[in-house]
């Protein structure tokens, strides 16, 4: 098979077309599996030459993948055939079923003009490579393999996306010769989404709700706004989050209402120490996320391209009244990143601020200016993850840079009510250098001030992270030190059983003013203007009541 020389030309799908390639390719299976006959399509660019790939899954799994990097005679009978490949003659997976059909979402990728990559070695490509941007590709002597960008969902870090894609090519990941040719190249990508049942879709179930921040682009398509991606759609596509979807002329978003389900909390769970301390927040989520971290403990609903996991409905006057009955005194978004659905955010915190509740956001704070002033209008407190002091770190680990959640913080502390606590997750070997650590803390004690609350929590292997060891206690506890020496009164130490490291001293007396057994309040000894109970020092954040 020849590759594409890059000096061909690739000529764009119309963008009122684009979803008609997916629809042809599942009505291509639908057809081999005994349905009705697939029509010829006949809409004007269909037949320009494109390179393209098929891609299915199954409840958000892969299913099976069949492309070429060569442009077929025919776009509309390269697909078809694409298709019925990936169906039925994908050697890792069984011939596709009728059964699976119901569950079944069909991509469908064209591909751009390979493009040469030249470089020096294996350290040199991996410079080169655009994390989320660069599909791949890779010949060894006519051994070869292939990544779609899309991979880069699941493979963040340049070295892990690389090392894959040599396994696939039957090289060990260890392996390099400066024979090995590479190109690469982007991708326009639609989908169609497994059919709902009648009255179960997202706009029959009332999950459409149009969004806010976009912009349409001089070629048509539609830019999302609300973080730093600045994601460019055409027709049926979605964003990097999932659940910003652009449908016709507008950009929409297709979790409105949807839940993974509720959890009642401890407040000191999310956690926040200064905010209502002792009291319940009822806690909830639902799916996306425009980051992708190689260690998300909820990646299997931030990365799910499967809104189908999203069972239950709820309205923000439901959700609001529920934590009323709980007892809560507060509604935390978390689980997955709560800016994706601000339109859901701010109208459930509209309902709980009637009767008197108080909203919070667990947050990784990776937005723009408007949305970012948008979504934090609408809540009481924050907790914030920064995820490292590198951009490199936010680049290769979680695919995205480190100012913007910078910004966030600014905008925060300094020009919002909003009550803001951080979180940072130490990894071993990767953001947990005493360097990295001091600067980290000096530049919160610098720019934000010295009281504001700073969680340094324990690592645990999951998803893309399992050959990382746990954090160790004593790295805990020394970063609360070293945060300590930089200046800032209160540091706590989470995801680990510390009993002093959950504790809230007085920075003027010494002597504790909230004592806590992991999530458990033992003790309380604040009066009611939030002093402290031994000396009369103020103790910042929200200790009464919210109104």
């Amino acid at each position: 098979m020849e590759l594409l020389h890059s000096s061909k030309r690739a000529v764009a799908i119309p963008e009122r077309d684009g979803p008609s390639l997916a629809r042809l390719a599942r009505k291509a299976i639908v057809e081999a599996l005994g349905g009705p006959a697939c029509e010829r399509i006949d809409t004007p660019g269909f037949d320009e030459p494109r390179a393209s790939f098929v891609t299915l899954t199954l409840d958000g799994k892969l299913r099976g993948c069949v492309g070429s990097l060569v442009p077929p005679a025919s776009q509309a009978e390269g697909i078809l055939r694409h298709a019925r490949a990936a169906a039925f003659e994908d050697a890792r997976f069984e011939p596709l079923r009728r059964e699976e059909l119901p569950r079944l979402a069909v991509e469908v990728s064209l591909l751009s003009p390979l493009q040469p990559l030249a470089c020096s070695g294996e350290e040199d490509l991996l410079r080169r490579l655009r994390p989320g941007v660069d599909g791949l590709v890779l010949d060894l002597d006519g051994q070869r393999a292939v990544f779609l960008p899309q991979v880069w969902a699941e493979l963040t870090e340049p070295r892990a996306f690389l090392a894959a894609l040599k396994r696939k090519a039957g090289w060990p990941i260890t392996f390099w010769s400066p024979r090995i040719r590479a190109w690469t190249f982007t991708v326009e990508a639609w989908r169609d989404e497994a059919p709902a049942a009648p009255g179960q879709g997202p706009e029959g179930a009332g999950f459409l709700q149009p969004a806010r921040h976009w912009q349409r682009l001089p070629d048509g398509r539609l830019r999302c706004q609300v973080c730093p991606h600045h994601c460019a759609l055409r027709e049926g596509q979605r964003g990097r989050c999932v659940v910003r979807q652009r449908i016709g002329n507008r950009m929409m978003l297709t979790a409105y209402g949807r839940t993974s389900g509720f959890c009642v909390d401890p407040i000191e769970k999310k956690p926040l120490h200064h905010f209502l301390p002792g009291s319940s927040v009822l806690s909830f989520g639902a799916l996306g996320c425009n980051l992708s971290c190689r260690f998300c403990q909820n990646w299997h609903l931030s990365r799910s391209r499967d809104l189908g996991l999203l069972r239950d409905r709820a309205t923000p006057e439901a959700i609001a009244e529920g934590a009323r009955r709980q007892g809560c005194r507060s509604v935390a978004f978390t689980y997955n990143e709560p800016a994706t659905i601000l339109e859901f955010v701010s109208d459930v915190a509209e309902a709980c601020h009637a009767r008197g509740i108080a909203t919070v956001a667990v947050t990784a704070g990776y937005l723009e200016d408007a949305a970012r002033r948008d979504f934090f209008t609408h809540l009481d407190a924050a907790n914030v993850d920064l995820k490292a002091f590198s951009d490199d770190f936010y680049r290769r680990v979680v695919g995205g840079s480190l100012e913007p959640v910078l910004d966030t913080l600014r905008y925060l502390v300094h020009e919002t009510k909003v009550w803001t606590e951080i979180t940072a997750l130490l990894i071993p070997g990767l953001n947990d250098s005493e360097g990295e650590i001091r600067r980290l803390s000096e530049w919160i004690a610098s720019d934000l001030g010295e009281d504001v609350p700073l969680h340094f929590s324990a690592f645990h292997p999951d998803h893309r992270m399992l050959e990382v060891p746990p954090t160790p206690g004593a790295t805990l506890t020394r970063a609360r030190e070293l945060a300590r020496e930089a200046g800032l009164n209160y540091v706590y130490t989470g995801n680990v059983r510390d009993r002093e490291g959950g504790t809230t001293r007085c920075p003027g007396c010494g002597r504790a003013v909230i004592q806590r057994d992991g999530y458990r309040l033992l003790d309380l000894n604040l009066q009611e203007d939030g002093t402290c109970g031994h000396c009369g020092r103020p103790v910042p954040g929200v200790f009464g009541t919210t109104g």
